[in-house]
């Protein structure tokens, strides 16, 4: 049976789906963009066959995993799919732009937000066209248990970052964990520090390691060079860290590094891009050691301006440590500073290793040590050819790590084939 709806048809099994106005344009009544005949004609079709995005981390909201599950829609998208994403928001948020296929966001008390999520997913669920459910991390899984309602033969893969799994499971958290990643066919841990933190909670069988693909970075204008250039007040050489103000990051200890390096290098400039809570404390270790004209925060950095930074930038630093349970599970921004040729210092907690080979597009140093961060961070400043070298071994690890290069395997694990 087929139900008309403006200039397209849309199956009876369907028809539940018209009251969620933000999933996509085309299944609104009362929304009539759509950006492509070929998206309406596919989520149209009789047979629909869909892959559903489940994850609380999404464009445009800014961070490594959300960065992640846009690239992994867009290019499954990209790829003729026909893809549905349920992701946390700001209320009144609607993406039109078509290129991460069809989306709807969640917001308000989280009680709430958490059952019209699952609500969302019963209906997909029930009209038999989910094909498979791709999860940004095991508490996405649960919206597939509030739903209610068996997967069938659908595909449930998951991602896992790291600091989601405690290092010592315990309590009604670590049975939810569990319970949620017995749905899951294939978990795909972005580091072997992520994967050997899943294994205390579920088989290693079905635990694949596999970094995650970067996205080409927005090319930077004229004006985002300007930008760039006026941040950094001519001064060399150039630090950057972009990243979540936290401390597990090591800015704070890349502060106090300059200290070793002010004397060699009077004009050195330290630019920290990104939002987060460690903000005032960062600003005042600063202020303490007398650097209030040598380090600049510019605040949340995104498109153009975020990839001017990177090319303006001699050395990206992020000497990640760890702080309390909390590691830095991969760090993307290690491959968006690769993508410009970077050469690249980080920290040996966690992830970075799986990223970075020491002394090949990076230095990796013990964050805990601050005289070992300097040490490295001028070991690279000081030497132009071992910083050409880096820089293009930098360049060649972010080519490997393409969407391009990886799609093919998620749709592996996802059971899926290119149209």
């Amino acid at each position: 049976m087929q139900a008309a709806s403006g200039n397209f048809q849309v199956n009876a099994c369907f028809l539940p789906l018209l009251e969620y106005r933000s999933i996509g344009a085309m299944w609104s009544p009362a929304v009539r963009q759509v950006s492509s005949a070929d998206r309406s004609a596919t989520f149209a079709r009789e047979k629909m066959k869909m892959i559903v995005v489940v994850t609380q981390c999404f464009p445009p909201a800014i961070g490594g995993i959300e960065n992640l599950m846009g690239g992994a829609a867009k290019a499954l998208h990209a790829r003729g799919h026909a893809v549905v994403v349920l992701a946390d928001g700001h209320k009144g948020r609607v993406d039109d732009s078509g290129r991460f296929g069809s989306v709807r966001y969640f917001d308000g008390w989280k009680p709430l937000r958490r059952w019209r999520k699952a609500r969302a997913l019963r209906h997909l669920l029930r009209s038999g066209g989910v094909q498979a459910v791709l999860a940004d991390s095991w508490k996405s899984v649960e919206t597939l248990v509030r739903s209610g309602v068996p997967t069938g033969d659908a595909v449930i893969v998951c991602f896992a970052h790291g600091n989601e799994y405690s290092q010592t499971p315990k309590g009604s958290k670590a049975r939810r964990i569990t319970d949620a990643l017995l749905r899951v066919g294939k978990v795909v841990a972005v580091s072997q520090f992520t994967a050997d933190r899943v294994k205390r909670y579920h088989d290693s069988q079905t635990i694949v390691v596999r970094s995650p693909p970067v996205e080409e970075l927005v090319p930077s204008s004229p004006e985002d060079r300007a930008w760039a250039e006026g941040l950094w007040a001519g001064g060399r050489p150039r630090l950057l860290s972009l990243a979540r103000l936290e401390p597990l990051k090591g800015v704070d200890h890349t502060i106090l590094a300059l200290n070793h390096l002010v004397e060699r290098h009077p004009d050195i400039r330290y630019v920290v891009a990104g939002p987060g809570d460690d903000l005032s404390r960062l600003q005042s270790l600063a202020a303490e050691n007398g650097f209030q004209n040598r380090v600049v925060f510019a605040g949340p950095v995104t498109g153009g301006r975020k990839t001017a930074l990177y090319e303006s930038a001699d050395l990206f630093v992020m000497p990640t440590r760890r702080v309390g349970d909390r590691e830095e599970g991969f760090g993307m921004v290690y491959l968006e500073a690769a993508q410009c040729g970077l050469p690249i210092v980080g920290g040996l907690s966690g992830g970075a290793r799986d990223v970075l080979r020491h002394e090949d597009a990076g230095i990796l140093v013990d964050g805990q040590d601050i005289a070992a961060i300097a040490a490295a961070i001028a070991s690279v400043v000081d030497d132009d050819k071992r910083r050409l070298t880096m820089s293009q071994a930098a360049r060649k690890a972010a080519a490997d790590a393409d969407w391009s290069t990886q799609i093919a395997e998620l749709e592996r694990d996802l059971g899926v084939s290119a149209d």
